[in-house]
């Protein structure tokens, strides 16, 4: 199994303002949760950005351009993938996490 270049996408994330937060196999989860990124095991130059439903179009489109952006400095790149929702389940702390694509 190839390293993940975690760092590289901490400092991408980061020239939005936010953090990771939390880093979970392949997803990173980003402060606030306006989208996640996962790293993309078929090109490890890549990141799959998926957007919260709830996080408006207007900073959506902000927050893609800056981090596509930053990627392109680092020789990487960013394909928005598509959605997510987060729902916590019932009666535990645990989160489920629907892919809307």
């Amino acid at each position: 199994m190839e390293l993940r270049p975690l760092g590289i996408a901490t400092e991408i994330v980061q020239e939005t303002g936010l953090n990771i937060t939390y880093n979970y196999d392949d997803l990173m989860f980003i402060e606030y949760n306006p989208f996640i990124l996962q790293f993309d095991d078929e090109n490890s130059k890549n990141l799959n950005l998926f957007f919260n439903v709830d996080c408006e179009q207007e900073t959506a489109e902000k927050l893609e351009a800056q981090l596509k952006n930053a990627a392109s400095q680092r020789q990487f790149t960013v394909t928005t993938s598509g959605k997510f929702e987060m729902r916590q389940k019932e009666n535990t702390e645990e989160i489920d996490i629907k892919f809307i694509e």
